[in-house]
């Protein structure tokens, strides 16, 4: 077996949960002969054709030291020039010996070695899950959730939910449009198919009102949070979204992303096929695939925006790559229903890595705390004080 066939062995058995001390040292003895990267860059290229997503987020500040820890860590840290274009080989390197598997299994050493520690947390958190509430036109609230199965009728229009998913059935003409709103609450998510057969998919802590039957020239529908589309082509009635009362994105038929969280520095329309108008007061901005609107102020357009991470939450990922701590713990505040505490001053990291969002909370944090910031989870799993 040469070592290209066991690179490709020892990472199926790590990402199987089958890896044992032999394993990772074997992985430790190819990484510390590997002064050009080659080792570093075949592991990489393993991790890309498996679409591993439970690798731990990693801080770039802290790669030297983690590499230095897990392969010489009885020699001092030396600061090292990173070569541009190698970094991505050594955060995959580094990345296989920090792994947790099922955010679960912290690497061995063959022997006592200084090493990053993680504090245990005492609480956890389940992750989100489908649940969500309906306010239907005559002000009753409909809880719904992944267990539920009903038909509830308004007028012409019957809406029908099956698990996790709502969708509008509009029999013959509606003789008056009434409104419905959808609001998921932190750590819940939903999907609706709108009565054109738009499909909507809901992230935690958002809401979308839109009318049980679409009449007249325009689909006009509102969205607070962060919602994805896939919106049915109807050019004679464009498809129109108001978000937070601050801006309308129109379209004929198209996917994109919009994330409106109010904590968030800005709007975010992310365009992944077709075309979208982007409005707000007098300024617009048209969008091509691929390229993202962030609307504050005024309106900039990203030419090269990253897709992946966008829609991440909707293919149930935590994308945390290029993210500081803060954007990383706002998104953990909404899906786990958590607060989350400062103590002391808020470490500065930048963070690389994907996990699923079907973890625990506890399992999310052990990967974070790999790049030396500490957590404690109090309070039932329902506050988390980052520490100093």
């Amino acid at each position: 077996m040469n070592n290209q066939e066991r690179i490709h062995h020892l990472i199926g058995l790590v990402l199987s949960q089958q890896a044992d001390a032999e394993t990772y040292e074997q992985l430790q003895a190819l990484l510390r002969d590997d002064p050009d990267g080659q080792y570093a860059a075949e592991i990489a290229a393993v991790l890309d054709k498996t679409g591993a997503t439970d690798l731990p987020p990693y801080d770039r500040q802290a790669w030297e030291h983690v590499v230095s820890a897990v392969l010489q860590a009885d020699k001092p840290v030396e600061k090292t020039k990173v070569v541009k274009g190698r970094f991505r080989y050594w955060w995959a390197a580094a990345a296989v010996l920090l792994l947790i598997a099922a955010g679960s299994l912290l690497w061995p050493r063959p022997s006592e070695r200084a090493a990053i520690t993680a504090q245990q947390p005492v609480n956890d958190a389940p992750p989100g899950g489908s649940k969500a509430t309906l306010t239907l036109a005559d002000g009753s609230v409909v809880t719904l959730d992944s267990a539920g199965n009903q038909v509830l009728q308004q007028g012409n229009t019957a809406v029908r939910q099956q698990g996790g998913q709502l969708s509008y059935d509009a029999q013959g003409d509606a003789s008056t449009i009434s409104y419905n709103t959808l609001r998921t609450p932190r750590g819940g998510q939903f999907q609706v198919k709108l009565p054109d057969g738009t499909k909507v998919w809901l992230n935690a802590a958002s809401s979308i009102s839109y009318p049980t039957a679409f009449q007249g020239r325009e689909r006009m529908v509102q969205v607070t949070g962060e919602a994805y589309f896939e919106v049915t082509k109807d050019a004679a009635m464009p498809f129109r979204v108001k978000v937070n009362e601050l801006a309308t994105i129109e379209v004929l038929g198209t996917n994109f992303n919009i994330n409106a969280y109010e904590d968030e520095a800005a709007i975010y329309t992310t365009l992944l096929e077709g075309a979208v108008r982007v409005r707000k007061g007098t300024q617009s901005a048209t969008l091509r695939p691929g390229q993202q609107a962030q609307i504050d102020a005024g309106i900039k357009v990203v030419k090269d925006a990253d897709i992946e991470k966008a829609v991440a939450w909707k293919n149930g990922v935590f994308d945390f790559r290029n993210a500081r701590l803060k954007d990383v713990m706002r998104e953990l505040a909404r899906w786990y229903d958590i607060t989350v505490v400062y103590q002391g001053n808020v470490p500065e990291r930048e963070f690389w890595g994907k996990m699923g969002r079907n973890l625990t909370l506890s399992q999310v944090l052990k990967g974070i705390e790999g790049t030396g910031v500490n957590f404690e989870i109090q309070d039932n799993g329902k506050k988390l004080v980052v520490l100093p």
